[in-house]
């Protein structure tokens, strides 16, 4: 049922680590959905160009870096650059959240921004679980392993060809788990169903994420965050899942408070 909640009081830890977050996420995130909805690219251009510009200022001036630092678009998004890049984030994200308890101090929860940058997190993840998914769906991420490929042995193969190798191997397991991506991105798409939508996400990214660095796929930090965002979703949700799930308890219906938005 849809209610309008009174405003509760969260604790002074809570509210610090809500601040970070929202600091974290939204500059994490940043521009989207600039650049995804047509005609917005030349910002997302713009605001991208200026931010690598501090990242690679920070690198040089900060950390003393002295050999050229790339930026170009490669695949990997594990590069000295996104590095440097994670560093800024939490930095600034951190220095956000000092400017923000300090100027901020009668505020005692922050219930509608929270409920704000769910629906944001949301759309980031299912917006990515949507071109993953379908990009596994139709089988252009992991294609059929090509008669030069077959033909090498186990001890040519890295870790991360291995994985391409059996991942494409095989159309119908590549499109079942580019489904699960799909399904766990639609289902981010409603208020009702975010929790669902959470918890097939978070699963499916575990094992991505294990994926990634036990076979040395160099998306390790993209993939982790992905991860992350979804255990994001489900930590309000995480009394009641203990309560029906451990402790073979009935829960109370989830309370949806009217779109922040």
């Amino acid at each position: 049922m849809d209610i309008d909640r009174p405003s509760p009081t969260w604790s002074g830890l809570r509210r610090i680590a809500f601040r970070f977050a929202f600091a974290y996420w939204v500059l994490y995130s940043f521009p989207f959905p600039l650049g995804v909805v047509p005609g917005t690219e030349t910002i997302a251009t713009a605001y991208q160009e200026r931010w690598q510009s501090f990242v690679l200022w920070v690198a040089t001036n900060v950390f003393g870096a002295t050999q050229p630092i790339s930026t170009a678009v490669t695949g990997s998004g594990d590069t000295t650059y996104h590095y440097f890049e994670l560093i800024c984030f939490l930095a600034v994200a951190t220095l956000a959240t000092i400017l923000w308890t300090l100027f901020d101090r009668k505020a005692q929860s922050y219930p509608r921004l929270h409920d704000a940058l769910r629906v944001y997190v949301r759309f980031v993840i299912a917006t990515a679980m949507w071109g993953y998914g379908m990009q596994k769906v139709i089988q252009l991420q992991f294609p059929p392993p090509s008669p030069e490929r077959l033909l090498s042995t186990y001890g040519d193969s890295s870790p991360m060809g291995l994985l391409w190798t059996f991942m494409g191997a095989s159309t119908a397991y590549t499109a079942f788990a580019g489904a699960s991506e799909v399904l766990g991105g639609f289902l981010l798409f409603f208020r009702r169903t975010t929790m669902l939508g959470a918890m097939v996400v978070a699963a499916v990214m575990t094992n991505v994420v294990a994926l990634n660095f036990c076979y040395d796929v160099p998306v390790k930090l993209y993939s982790s965050h992905l991860l992350l965002m979804a255990l994001f979703l489900l930590l309000p949700d995480l009394p009641r899942l203990w309560d029906f799930l451990i402790r073979n308890r009935a829960t109370a219906p989830q309370q949806l408070a009217p779109p922040p938005l």
